[in-house]
């Protein structure tokens, strides 16, 4: 009796035994797994710190390179839209972006995107024009005679918005404008001057002062090249002589030609009675006796002359 009592009283203490060395035993399982775990995680991290490393390096020179190449492309992409205004050039931009409008640009350049701009070139430099008006349209003077000119026109265009503008619009062809649309403008205008200018004066008034008759030239001619916005700087008559066609069926060349054969016969009359007033002095001084020619011939020596001979003698 007494040893079952004894057993009984063991029991519960045998397994509360074993439940101590079950939770001993997991216990240092769990420690295990634990200090395993903390020995492998040192070399994952350096892995993952080297091959963080190495792909930042291998980023930042595509990065630079990236820059570079755009920085390239877009200079080149503004050096293709961006033009640069010559010396002797103006240039007059129309169109817009946004907005539709005209600039002028005299200094510097400016950007031209195609589709949305259009430019215009308008040279600035003076231009030398000869206007030559001879045979059968050569010039009428006041006294109805014809004369063949040659008249040279310096012009340009002034350096000023207005002006720029104004040429741009009446002389352009095809974004510019040449010197024969600048030739074109001035040569009709020219001719009116010319002709109006001759009216006033004879030919051989307009022979004798070339620079009169040319500053009215350029009164005639100034206000209306200002029109289209051209300048006159100076004119210049580098050729006058009288014109040999007329036309005896015109009222005018008649008038003229009478006045021409008037002019040319008096001209001959003059000569001729001027050769014979010194043919009949040769004829009387022939004809007078030998002292009175020497008297003649002392009277129209000059005076000291024989005083000379005579201290040489």
């Amino acid at each position: 009796m007494l040893f079952w009592l004894t057993f009984i009283q063991s029991l519960p203490i045998a397994s509360r035994s074993r439940n101590g060395i079950a939770s001993t035993t997991e216990l240092a399982q769990t420690e295990l797994a634990q200090t395993q775990s903390s020995l492998q995680a040192p070399d994952r991290f350096p892995v993952t710190t080297q091959a963080g490393a190495i792909s930042s390096l291998a980023v930042f020179p595509v990065l630079i390179g990236t820059l570079v190449l755009l920085l390239l492309m877009s200079v080149w992409a503004y050096t293709r839209v961006y033009v640069i205004t010559p010396t002797n050039e103006a240039f007059v931009r129309t169109g817009g972006v946004f907005t539709k409008r005209k600039t002028v640009i005299l200094n510097g350049g400016c950007v031209v995107l195609p589709g949305f701009h259009e430019l215009t070139r308008v040279p600035l430099r003076e231009i030398s024009i000869d206007v030559e008006r001879t045979g059968k349209l050569a010039v009428r003077t006041q006294d109805y005679l014809r004369a063949d000119m040659r008249v040279t026109f310096y012009v340009c265009i002034s350096a000023s918005e207005e002006d720029v503008l104004t040429a741009a619009a009446r002389l352009s062809q095809n974004g510019k404008i040449t010197p024969d649309d600048i030739k074109n403008a001035l040569e009709k205008r020219a001719d009116d001057a010319i002709r109006a200018a001759a009216k006033t004066k004879s030919l051989a008034e307009i022979d004798s002062d070339k620079l009169g008759f040319a500053q009215e030239v350029l009164n005639l001619v100034q206000q209306d090249l200002g029109k289209v916005g051209l300048t006159l700087n100076n004119i210049a008559i580098s050729e006058i002589q009288e014109s040999d066609t007329y036309d005896t069926n015109n009222f005018f060349d008649a008038q003229g030609v009478r006045l021409r054969t008037e002019t040319i016969q008096r001209s001959i009359q003059q000569s001729a009675k001027l050769n014979s007033v010194r043919k009949s002095r040769s004829s009387k001084k022939n004809l007078m006796p030998k002292s009175d020619r020497c008297k003649l011939n002392r009277k129209n020596k000059p005076q000291g002359y024989s005083k000379t001979l005579r201290w040489r003698h």
